[in-house]
């Protein structure tokens, strides 16, 4: 789970948080594999009692994590860094694990939100939508994530809340479900 409430404003609750879809790290995870099955089959070909035996052990244990690390640790920060927000106020994307970022669009400036899935995404239930806005930064991206019509209706079903509750002037409350 998504935890957002630190960024959250006091006047703002929360809709929908989400990462990009698991199926990002399949690729990566299949490498991790393949990377500890050639390291197990190099130290187990590696003869035991020669001298140079204990140095390649290591040797292979050691590409084995840096690749590890590299292809997997490092791809699987950065997808764990990527969050998609929808609050009664905004829809936001916030990026980082060390240095962070985010981009938000307030509701009432969004223009049109439109989806995209593959045939393929669309058999893994998933897609990018694209946020579009009256702003000099109009656009916003959330790509790979679950279900991109259900996320599509939130954000329409939120900015007519939002639309709705500056129209009365008073607060209508989100239908958070």
């Amino acid at each position: 789970m998504v935890n957002v409430d630190r960024h959250l404003a006091d006047d703002e609750q929360l809709i929908h948080a989400t990462r990009q879809h698991w199926t990002q790290m399949v690729g990566e995870f299949v490498v991790l594999v393949l990377v500890w099955i050639v390291a197990g089959a190099l130290l187990w070909v590696i003869p035991s009692g020669e001298d140079w035996a204990t140095v390649a052990r290591y040797v292979v244990l050691a590409v084995a994590v840096a690749v590890s690390v590299w292809y997997w640790l490092r791809p699987l920060l950065i997808w764990r860094s990527i969050v998609y927000v929808v609050t009664t106020k905004r829809v936001s994307v916030r990026r980082g694990f060390l240095t962070k970022t985010g981009h938000s669009i307030p509701l009432t400036r969004v223009n049109d939100v439109e989806f995209k899935a593959t045939l393929w995404e669309r058999i893994l239930h998933e897609g990018t939508l694209t946020v579009q806005s009256a702003s000099e930064h109009g656009m916003l991206e959330l790509k790979h994530v679950a279900n991109p019509e259900g996320l599509q209706g939130l954000i329409y079903e939120a900015v007519e809340n939002e639309q709705r509750s500056l129209q009365s002037g008073g607060v209508v409350p989100p239908n958070v479900g």
